[in-house]
């Protein structure tokens, strides 16, 4: 028992005496305490990470189970009539709102506002995909929610400016998929408003830039009567 001691307080020295061979090492030598709490912080916050990355998975999944749930007991309802489009969106709703901006979401979301486009709510489908643009920031999911947010504006009376917004959100994302499509759009909303301008710089861009040949072409047909 005393040679154990004896040694370990011989070796402090002369682990001390090796450190101090350098600028770094002396630091380490006169600030032990410090170091060795620096490291054991390290390995705190890593652990505390892996539990909370295990615990945010699972959370993810319930949200994911949950949507599913709903999808699976309401759609078919929804899409025979026994449920009227409120009362479909509300139910979507409730589910959803206190999973945040939970990102995974999306497809059912997407899912749910297309459903009930199919059927002429267009209203209600706007409701769901605007929220989804406005809680979920992932570049992919703000796309896809822009897009139909765009398209059902459009299809709402006096949601004109509400689209072009929805449009501009997706070029502003730097989201690149479809642009010609896009600014193609934002063409014909303009002309909608008589900003005659706009709409030849939206045309313009899908000539100049686009790389899709079925928006270019329409893009010139636009040009052509204006």
């Amino acid at each position: 028992m005393n040679t154990t001691t004896k040694t370990t307080t011989n070796a402090t020295p002369e682990v001390d005496r090796e450190l101090a061979q350098t600028e770094f090492g002396e630091w380490i030598a006169q600030n032990k305490i410090a170091v060795i709490l620096f490291i054991a912080l390290i390995f705190v916050g890593i652990f505390g990470y892996g539990i909370f990355n295990h615990f945010q998975t699972k959370k993810h999944n319930e949200y994911a189970g949950s949507l599913y749930q709903v999808m699976s007991s309401k759609l078919g309802d929804f899409k025979a009539k026994k449920l009227t489009a409120p009362e479909f969106k509300s139910a979507v709703d409730a589910t959803w709102k206190p999973m945040g901006g939970f990102a995974g979401a999306a497809p059912y979301i997407v899912q749910a506002a297309d459903a009930l486009a199919a059927q002429g709510n267009y209203q209600e489908a706007y409701d769901l995909v605007a929220s989804g643009a406005k809680r979920i920031s992932n570049k992919e999911a703000s796309y896809f929610f822009n897009i139909r947010a765009a398209a059902f504006a459009e299809s709402l009376e006096g949601q004109t400016d509400a689209a072009i917004g929805h449009l501009k959100d997706i070029l502003a994302s730097g989201a690149k998929y479809f642009e010609g499509k896009v600014y193609l759009d934002l063409g014909r909303l303009y002309l909608k408003k008589n900003d005659t301008k706009l709409a030849k710089d939206s045309f313009k861009w899908v000539i100049d830039n686009g790389s899709e040949e079925e928006f270019k072409k329409m893009a010139k047909i636009y040009m052509s009567e204006l």
